[in-house]
C-alpha cells in the first residue's frame, strides 16, 4: 500500500454534506439574516405556528437480507 493510499482515508471532511445542515453557521445566524434567507412562503407564518407541535418518531429500520 502506497503513502497516497492511506492519506485518502486519514482526511477530515470539507464540510457538511448534503442532507446535513451546518449548526455552528445556524447557530451564529441573527433573526434579520434568517428572514431574509427563508423560502417566501414562509414569510407570513404565524407565531404560534409550532405551538400544538408533534414530535413523531420514524419507525425502527429492519435488517437487510441478504
Amino acid at each position: 500500500m502506497t503513502n497516497s493510499r492511506r492519506g485518502l482515508t486519514a482526511r477530515q471532511p470539507l464540510g457538511p454534506k448534503r442532507g446535513r445542515a451546518d449548526l455552528k453557521h445556524m447557530k451564529a445566524m441573527a433573526e434579520a439574516e434568517i428572514r431574509r434567507t427563508s423560502p417566501p412562503e414562509l414569510a407570513n407564518l404565524p407565531r404560534d405556528f409550532w405551538k400544538n407541535g408533534k414530535l413523531v418518531k420514524p419507525a425502527a429500520r429492519r435488517p437487510r437480507k441478504g
